[in-house]
Parts: structure tokens; sequence; C-alpha cells
């Protein structure tokens, strides 16, 4: 079997912490993104525009960053992103990604969905949410995405996927995406669902854009004729049963998104299709399927 490493590196593309050009995204103290030049140049404007302590420029340690104020409070900072977002997208500026120019990956446009942003967090301690923001407003500050893709053991594919959105757990927003577009009730799920960990990723789109994500995996060993997948929300066409060799050729000849064929190389090798033997670059792809994105992320 070909390597399967370029459909990896498709997905783990970037990293941000080596580029010198961006710039620093902070609540406090704490990293918890990526900008942009030209974002943090409108970012500025907004700022002349907007006098308020929750946001500044910041150049205490010899490049400009944007720091977030963490003596504000979370909704404090929520409607100042809410704000800036808007006044971003109201200007005309970078309609990709906040009006959908850009249907790769994640980048599909406004949704009137708030995703949750971490910070501060310890081992021993649940993660901080230190403001919500617009999903299609995360990829201007390079902030981590949260998303959950199930695969359903008898049709081997992506079946059902999407975020996280705030106040979600993973498992909730799982089970919700079955209904929503796979037509599945909770009660048809639950009993074959099971959790298989996570895979982390930066993903570097094709105009720049900075999207470290956090997808929480999930298997769906469905009985095999007793239940049915139909579209249900507009956002899947079809399902389709596929052999395992033809899901591996169709990732071969890029027909799926990067991340979907991620999650599906993650599933191959947790199910033994593709192991030290069959596979020479094994041992990178394995640490490549968690890259170690150095900031804050869910415990849920």
């Amino acid at each position: 079997m070909s390597t399967v490493l370029p459909i990896v590196a498709a997905c783990q593309n970037d990293d941000p912490w080596a580029d010198t050009s961006l710039h620093a995204f902070c609540i406090g103290d704490v990293q918890i993104g990526f900008v942009l030049p030209k974002v943090l140049q409108a970012v500025r404007r907004y700022l002349d525009e907007h006098r308020t302590d929750v946001m500044r420029v910041d150049s205490s340690n010899g490049k400009l960053s944007l720091v977030l104020a963490y003596n504000a409070s979370k909704s404090d900072r929520t409607d100042f992103m809410a704000d800036l977002a808007q006044w971003l997208r109201d200007t005309n500026q970078f309609a990709d990604p906040l009006d959908g120019m850009c249907m790769r990956l994640t980048l599909i446009g406004w949704r009137n969905e708030q995703y949750a942003i971490y910070g501060r967090q310890s081992y021993d301690q649940a993660s901080e949410i230190v403001f919500t923001l617009e999903r299609a407003a995360c990829a201007l500050f390079g902030l981590t995405t949260f998303g959950v893709h199930l695969t359903v053991g008898c049709y081997l594919d992506n079946s059902v996927a999407g975020g996280i959105t705030a106040g979600d757990s993973p498992r909730a927003s799982i089970v919700r995406e079955c209904e929503e577009e796979a037509g599945l009730s909770g009660d048809q799920v639950e009993p074959y669902l099971t959790a298989t960990g996570a895979i982390t990723y930066f993903y570097r789109t094709s105009q720049g854009w900075r999207q470290p994500e956090m997808q929480y995996t999930y298997d769906l060993a469905l009985p095999s004729d007793e239940i049915v997948l139909h579209p249900e929300d507009g956002e899947a066409e079809s399902f389709e049963l596929l052999s395992v060799s033809t899901v591996i050729d169709k990732m071969h000849k890029n027909e799926f998104k990067p991340n979907c064929a991620l999650v599906l190389v993650d599933f191959l090798i947790r199910h033994g299709y593709i192991t030290p033997e069959t596979e020479a670059y094994y041992a990178r792809i394995l640490s490549t399927l968690h890259t170690d994105l150095r900031l804050p992320v869910s415990h849920s």
C-alpha cells in the first residue's frame, strides 16, 4: 500500500510557532492564537475608533501582539470580540472567512454559532472558557477550534461531523449531529457509540489563515442493515457503503476534505488496516495525528 503521509501532511501543513511574521494573540500572559499582520492592522484601526480597556496592542517583548485583559469579565471579552468581528464584517474586511468565500475545511461563512475559546488551564482543574466567538471569526485570530467526527463502521466514511458549540460536550455534539445530518436519533446512536480519542493539527488555508484544531473522534458500529443513514439537514448529499480499499483509493485521489482524510487515517490505524508493516512512515504519522498545539484546549 502506498504511504498515506502526503494525505496526513495535506491537513497538518503548518507550524505557526515557527512563523515569525505572525503576531501573538493572548489573554493576559497566555497565548491563545496567531494573528496575521493584516488582521493586526485592522484591529488597530478598530481600537483607534473604539476606545476600550478590554484589548490593547502590546509591544513589551519587542514585537506587537494583541492582548485581551485577563481582569475583564468573560461577558465583557465576549461582547468586545463580537463587536470587533461584526465591525470587520460590516466594513467588508476578510470576506474569507467571514462570509464564506473559501469553502475548504471549516471556513464556511458566518453561522451565528458561538465557539468556546479557552485560556489558562491546569491538569487538576477544568479548562477556563475566556470568551465565546462566532465560528467564522475564529480563523482571523488563529484560535483553536474543536469538533467531532464520527466514522460508521459499516459505511467507512466521516459519516457525521460538526463543530462543538459553546456549552456542548463532545459526546452531546456528536449525538446532535447524528440527528441533524444523518437522521439518527439519540436512542439509535447511544448503544453503539464509542469514543476513540482525538486528533490535533495545524491547518493553513490557501488564503493563509491559521486554524489549530482538535477533533474528538467516535466510531459507530451499527447493526448491519437495521439502521440506515439518510441526509437530513442538507449538509450531506448521500451516504454510500464503501470498502476499505475503495476508501484508501479515494483518499489518495484527494476526494476527501483534508481533516476528514486525517480522521479516516486514524480510523484505519486503530482498526489495523494501516500497520508498521504496511506503512513506512508509521511512527511519524502517529505523532502527526497528535500534534502538540501548545495552546489551551478543552479538557471535556
